[in-house]
């Protein structure tokens, strides 16, 4: 898109042509650079020529001012308009206002209800730009960076609007693990390669190739996954002005970039960490898993249902589900659930409000598998989950079903404490040890139920094994404990249930062949019931 306009020729013009502004973009016009704004006091440019939403910022700032052409931002006063819920208190977040900047008192179309400031536009995320304008001319230029903070005083960003009983996007981020709701941030900002999916800005950058300047670029404090972090304030490419797309099941999907980072054990590298935010590699089926010899599956990949494109807004369709929450005995609105808890299955409260988890089966809100095209009811979405959970914890239990001490032992029941009991015999403790850098069939299959592990079979997530060999403190190993750790990667199953059997199944049965475990104790064949297509078996 090419800029409307170039400046007179004066000295000052030509100064202000110097920022923003190309040769190959400019026309000659002959006409002033902006308009006295309406609210002179605040300083809001607005548009420069409101009926073709020309943007006075726009001007110079070609592209930005095509990028955001393209944005719901565009159109929020018309958007009010056309709802037939308008209410005066709703202009300001529809307009050009002090809300979503460092303003902190009443400016802008909430000062002035000029047309001038219609719609979302730069100045509502950036602040005035008129010291800006004035700045270039003079050749001493004040930028008006916008903030990507959230939930601070002065600076709201997208907490200015994005929030209440209408649109609670920053409550229940807030609440979330994204949010402030876990310290992650905190505890892996500086760490690298930990903050390029721990600390905000960081992921920003490496994930999503931004790079822009704002309040808080050189900000010693760590940032959580911030709005800014999944959105693109700039850009209508993707749904929800994301900055990937949902539905592409592959690493390039939105979740998938920072939900993949280990899924299969490293040639020559120590286990002892396990998968690694894998979930979205379970989904996609990509590098996943450790493969047992015996796997009798071909190189098709076992994506399960929610990972095919089918499955059009793929980790969203569960996660970010968005319903209306009405009070049970007078049917009054209470609230718009965003599904920004990013919780799937939500738990609610009494009132049908989601809250933190966990919680019982019976309070978990399965509405968003019913609708995305899975499921044809809530009652089959609850009892697949059932079902995939279940079978979970069963095929897990056949490897090793610990005692109550998160203690991997030889009296414990299940296939892994009858080969420690070989091993501790042959004076072998190295077969079961996930801090030496050679994967036994043993640690593979440790691995396997790693990925698909339930909330009811949580000592998968951290524990010890009876005699295991830890590393001796070095350069490259510095843990002196025996700890075996894993992130809970499965859902409970669903991300994957088909590929997590098939996993499981074959795990058990190699060890039983490679060890010479007695059979177990039950037959061990699929019975994960297989969507069409899904699955090919040699």
């Amino acid at each position: 898109m090419k800029s409307l306009i170039r400046w007179t020729t004066t000295a000052a013009f030509a100064a202000l042509l110097g920022v923003g502004c190309t040769e190959t973009e400019i026309q000659f016009v002959d006409r002033e650079p902006f308009n006295p704004p309406p609210d002179a006091a605040a300083g809001y440019l607005g548009y420069y020529t409101p009926g073709t939403k020309q943007t006075t910022c726009g001007n110079c700032h070609a592209g930005g001012q095509g990028a955001w052409a393209q944005t719901r931002h565009a159109g929020a006063w018309v958007t009010l308009q056309n709802s037939g819920s308008a209410q005066p208190f709703c202009a300001g977040c529809h307009n050009v206002s002090e809300l979503g900047n460092a303003v902190d008192s009443a400016a802008g179309y909430n000062k002035v209800a000029d047309s001038a400031y219609f719609d979302v536009q730069c100045e509502s995320c950036h602040g005035p730009g008129l010291n800006h304008v004035v700045s270039v001319s003079a050749g001493s230029v004040v930028r008006p960076w916008a903030s990507v903070a959230v939930d601070t005083v002065g600076t709201n960003g997208c907490a200015g609007c994005h929030e209440g009983t209408h649109h609670p996007f920053v409550e229940q981020w807030s609440a979330s693990k994204h949010g402030y709701g876990a310290d992650h941030y905190v505890s892996y900002g500086g760490r690298s390669p930990c903050n390029q999916c721990h600390e905000g800005r960081t992921a920003m950058r490496l994930q999503f190739g931004e790079n822009a300047s704002y309040v808080e670029s050189d900000s010693a404090n760590f940032q959580p996954m911030m709005c800014a972090t999944c959105h693109d304030p700039h850009s209508a490419t993707n749904e929800g002005q994301l900055r990937a797309p949902l539905g592409e099941p592959s690493r390039n999907q939105l979740c998938v970039k920072c939900h993949s980072r280990e899924g299969h054990p490293e040639p020559g590298s120590a286990t002892r960490r396990g998968p690694h935010a894998a979930q979205g590699l379970l989904v996609i089926d990509e590098d996943v898993g450790w493969i047992p010899p015996n796997f009798q599956y071909d190189a098709t990949k076992i994506v399960g249902s929610h990972g095919t494109a089918a499955n059009t807004r793929l980790c969203a369709s569960c996660h970010v589900y968005k319903f209306d929450v009405n009070d049970a005995a007078t049917g009054d609105f209470l609230l718009t659930s965003v599904g920004h808890t990013f919780e799937a299955i939500q738990c609610l409260d009494a009132t049908g409000v989601p809250v933190p988890g966990p919680c019982a089966l019976t309070e978990r809100q399965f509405g968003g598998c019913a609708v995305s095209g899975c499921h044809t009811s809530v009652d089959g979405a609850r009892s697949a989950f059932v079902s995939a959970r279940s079978r979970m914890n069963f095929l897990t239990d056949q490897l090793w079903t610990d005692d109550g001490d998160a203690v991997l032992e030889p009296t414990d029941g299940g296939a892994l404490p009858r080969v420690l009991v070989q091993a501790i015999a042959a004076n072998n403790l190295n077969e079961i040890n996930l801090y030496d850098n050679v994967l036994t069939p043993a640690e593979g299959a440790i691995w396997n139920a790693q990925l698909a592990y339930t909330s009811e079979r949580t000592y998968w997530s951290g524990f010890t094994v009876q005699g295991q060999k830890s590393c001796t403190p070095t350069a490259t190993c510095t843990t002196q404990g025996s700890s075996n750790t894993a992130h809970k990667s499965s859902g409970e199953g669903t991300h994957n249930p088909f590929l997590l059997e098939a996993l499981l199944i074959s795990s058990i049965q190699y060890l039983q062949s490679f060890y010479g475990l007695p059979a177990p104790p039950a037959q061990l064949q699929a019975q994960m019931t297989v969507p069409p297509g899904v699955r090919r078996v040699k």
